[in-house]
């Protein structure tokens, strides 16, 4: 039997291989804005624990934004399957 990860990391290659711009910025992108903003941060001496606040706050967000754009895909694909 197959764990719901192993699913939920083959419906991620699967979406990234058919939409890789959504899946490269919503995965990709929001982590390394939240990277540039802590660099940005450090270089002009903000306050440390709002930046890093920040970024925690724009990672986290990216993985459950993922997770929600892997479930709508494997929604659409078994509504597909159903369809046919």
């Amino acid at each position: 039997m197959r764990s719901d990860t192993t699913d939920d990391r083959e419906a991620f290659f699967e979406m990234a291989r058919e939409f890789p711009a959504r899946t490269a910025i919503f995965t990709f992108g929001l982590p390394v804005f939240a990277l540039l903003q802590l660099i940005n941060g450090v270089v002009h001496e903000g306050q440390l624990l709002y930046i890093v606040a920040f970024a925690g706050l724009a990672v986290a967000y990216s993985a459950t934004l993922t997770r929600y754009h892997v479930a709508t895909y494997r929604r659409r694909k078994l509504a597909w399957r159903w369809t046919r």
